[in-house]
C-alpha cells in the first residue's frame, strides 16, 4: 500500500499533465505528439480558449484581490479562486500563466490583503486567510509541473514562495500541506546547482526540516507545546524521503538526507518509524551507485551499523548472547524494553527484501524492468522501489546476508511473542534462494511450529507475507486486491471521482 499510493500519484499528476500537453511518452527518453486532432489530444479548441479568456478569465483573476466590503466574502472568493486556480492553469497552458494574470493571480492570493496601502485601514497589513494558503500548498507541486522545469528555475517569485510562504510557514496546516508533495515539487525542478535548480534547495530543506518546526519540535517536552503533537508533519516527512532520496546523488543524500531519516527511524511515534524504513532499501540503492566503490562501501557500512547500534543494543558485541541459547534469551531479556525497536529491524529487513523480490514473476528479463515498466521510465517521477538490475540484486543479497540477517536470526529466542511473529513475517518475505537456505529454512520452520501452537486465527497469512506485511502494488510480489470501489488504469489508482472524470 505505501509503495502504490505515492507512486499513483506521482503517475497520476504526470499523465495529465502530459495529456494536456498533447505529448505520450514513449519507451525511450522522448516524447512523441498525440496522432490525434486537438480535441482528442486534451488540448482545448483554440476558439473556446479565445472565448473564455475574453469573458471569463478576468473577473476570476480579479476574485484574487476581491474587495467587497465583507471580509467574510472577501476571503470565501479568495478560496475559491485558489481551488480552482491549478485547473485554469491546466486550461490555458503553464507557458501563458504570465501574459493571462495567472501568477499575478497566484501572487496576490498569498500577498498581504487590505483595504489599500494608505494606511486609513487596520486590515492593511493582514495576512492572506488560511484556507487560501492551505489549499494552495496542497497544489503549488501541481502548479510547478504544469509550468515545466524551464519557467519554474527562471520564476524569482514562485520559487521564492515555495520557499518563505509554504515551506517555511508557522502554521503547521500549510506545512504539512507542502511537506506531503515536497518530492514532487522538487522533481519539478531541473537538476543541478544554482537558484531554481534541485541541488541549491536541499540545505534549505534540510534545515527546516531538522528545524523546531519539524523534527527538532518532538525533543521539547512540554504539556503546552503543540510540537508533541505534530507526529503528522514528521509522517509526512518519512513518507516523502524514498521520492527525495531518488533525486540526488549518493553524496548530497548522506550529507543532508541521512541524518533527516537517522532522526525519522529513532522517532517515539511507531507509524512514524515504520514509514521511515522504507527508505532503507532506496537510500542502499543509491548508495551502491556511488561514483567510487570505496565511498559506496563506506557508506553502506555508515547505514549497515546504525541500524545494528540504535536497533540491536549492540548484541554482536556481547560474548554472552553467543554462549547458548539460554543466555540469548535472557539477554534479550535485558532488553525487554527496546523490543519494538527489534521489530522495527525486521521490518527493515522485511522492506529491503520486498526491493529484491520486485518483479521476480518476470523471469525473462531477471531482474530488469518488464514492458509495462519499460513504458513508465521515461515519466518525470523517477521510481524508488523499481526493479533491481542483476548487479543491484548481488550487492542487496550480500547486504542481506551477509550484515542484515543474521542478527534477526538470532531473535528467534526473543523473549517477546510479538517481535518472533514479525520475524516469522520477515523471513517469509525473503527471496525463495535465501530462504531455502538451511539455516534460514531450519530457522522459519521452527518458528511456523510454535505459531501452530498459537491462537492466532488469520493474522499471519504464511503463503502470501507480502499482503501480511502490508506491502503490494508493484512487482512480482503477490499482494491483495485494491478494494472493489477502486480500479486500476495503468499502475493508477482510480477512485470513483476521478473515473467519472
Amino acid at each position: 500500500k505505501f509503495i502504490l499510493e505515492s507512486r499513483s500519484d506521482a503517475l497520476a499528476l504526470s499523465r495529465i499533465v502530459s495529456h494536456r500537453n498533447g505529448r505520450i511518452p514513449t519507451n525511450t527518453n522522448s516524447f512523441t505528439a498525440l496522432p490525434y486532432p486537438p480535441l482528442m489530444m486534451g488540448r482545448p479548441d483554440p476558439e473556446d480558449l479565445k472565448s473564455i479568456r475574453a469573458t471569463l478569465l478576468q473577473p476570476f483573476t480579479a476574485m484574487a484581490t476581491c474587495q467587497t466590503g465583507e471580509e467574510t466574502t472577501d476571503a470565501e472568493m479568495r478560496v475559491y479562486c485558489a481551488y480552482s486556480l491549478p485547473a485554469v492553469i491546466l486550461l490555458f497552458g503553464g507557458s501563458n500563466w504570465e501574459r493571462d494574470g495567472l501568477k499575478s493571480c497566484f501572487l496576490d492570493l498569498i500577498r498581504k490583503v487590505g483595504n489599500g496601502s494608505d494606511g486609513d485601514g487596520g486590515d492593511s497589513n493582514s495576512p492572506p486567510p488560511l484556507p487560501v494558503k492551505r489549499c494552495l500548498a496542497s497544489s503549488v507541486h501541481a502548479v510547478a509541473h504544469m509550468l515545466g522545469p524551464e519557467i519554474v528555475s527562471r520564476d524569482k517569485e514562485f520559487l521564492a514562495s515555495f520557499e518563505v510562504s509554504f515551506l517555511s510557514d508557522s502554521d503547521e496546516a500549510i506545512r504539512l500541506n507542502m511537506l506531503k508533495n515536497l518530492a514532487s515539487f522538487i522533481g519539478s525542478l531541473p537538476p543541478g546547482d544554482g537558484v531554481g535548480h534541485r541541488n541549491y534547495y536541499l540545505p534549505i530543506i534540510h534545515s527546516t526540516i531538522m528545524g523546531e518546526d519539524v523534527l527538532g519540535a518532538a525533543k521539547i517536552r512540554s504539556a503546552s507545546n503543540p510540537g508533541v503533537l505534530n507526529w503528522r508533519q514528521r509522517d509526512a516527512v518519512a513518507r516523502v524521503m524514498p521520492d527525495l532520496i531518488v533525486l540526488y546523488d549518493a553524496a548530497l543524500v548522506r550529507e543532508y538526507l541521512w541524518p533527516i531519516l537517522k532522526t525519522l527511524l529513532s522517532d517515539s511515534v511507531s507509524i512514524v518509524r515504520e514509514d521511515a524504513g522504507w527508505s532503507i532499501p532506496v537510500i542502499l540503492r543509491k548508495y551502491a551507485k556511488a561514483t567510487r566503490e570505496t565511498d559506496a562501501n563506506v557508506s553502506i557500512k555508515e547505514v549497515i551499523e546504525w541500524l545494528k547500534e540504535t536497533h540491536l543494543d549492540d548484541v554482536d558485541d556481547n560474548p554472552l548472547v553467543r554462549k547458548s541459547t539460554r543466555h540469548r534469551k535472557k539477554q534479550m531479556v535485558a532488553s525487554e524494553g527496546a523490543f519494538s525497536k527489534r521489530q522495527g529491524y525486521c521490518r527493515i529487513l522485511a522492506a529491503v527484501a520486498l526491493v529484491m523480490r520486485m518483479d521476480e514473476n518476470n523471469s525473462n528479463n531477471a531482474g530488469f524492468p518488464n514492458e509495462s515498466r519499460k513504458k513508465e521510465a521515461p515519466y518525470p517521477p523517477i521510481d524508488p522501489f523499481g526493479p533491481l538490475s542483476p548487479s543491484e540484486r548481488d550487492r542487496f543479497r550480500s547486504i542481506v546476508v551477509d550484515d542484515l540477517l543474521p542478527p534477526a536470526l538470532e531473535m528467534t529466542v526473543d523473549c517477546v511473542a510479538n517481535v518472533r511473529l514479525t520475524l516469522t513475517k520477515c523471513l517469509k518475505m525473503l527471496p525463495v534462494d535465501i530462504r531455502k537456505e538451511s539455516h534460514v529454512e531450519e530457522v522459519l520452520s521452527t518458528l511456523e511450529e510454535e505459531l501452530m501452537t498459537w491462537d492466532v486465527g488469520n493474522t499471519l497469512p504464511l503463503n502470501d507475507a507480502a499482503s501480511a506485511m502490508g506491502a503490494g502494488g508493484s512487482g512480482g510480489v503477490n499482494s491483495s486486491d485494491p478494494p472493489a470501489t477502486q480500479r486500476m488504469v495503468d499502475g493508477v489508482i482510480m477512485t470513483p471521482t476521478m473515473s467519472a472524470c
